[in-house]
C-alpha cells in the first residue's frame, strides 16, 4: 500500500507541526504515516480525511505485492 498522506499535507493549509499537535503525535510518527512505515488508527485516518476534505480511501493507493517464487 502506498501512503498519499504526504501529498495531502502538501495540498492542505496545515503544516506538519500543526498536524502533530492536532493528533498528539511526534513528527517521526507523522513521517512514518507519510512513508507507509506505520499507519494511523482508523479514527485518526477518518480525522485526517476530514481535515483534508477527502475520503479515507484517498489517503492510500493499493499496490499489488509481487509474489516471490518458492525457494527450491
Amino acid at each position: 500500500m502506498i501512503s498519499l498522506i504526504g501529498h495531502w499535507i502538501k495540498q492542505s493549509k496545515l503544516t506538519r507541526k500543526e498536524l502533530c499537535e492536532v493528533f498528539g503525535v511526534s513528527q517521526n510518527t507523522l513521517s512514518n504515516w507519510c512513508t507507509g512505515k506505520t499507519f494511523p488508527t482508523i479514527p485518526q485516518a477518518f480525522k485526517l480525511a476530514a481535515l483534508f476534505n477527502v475520503k479515507v480511501d484517498d489517503l492510500y493507493q493499493w499496490k499489488e505485492e509481487t509474489k516471490k517464487p518458492p525457494l527450491e
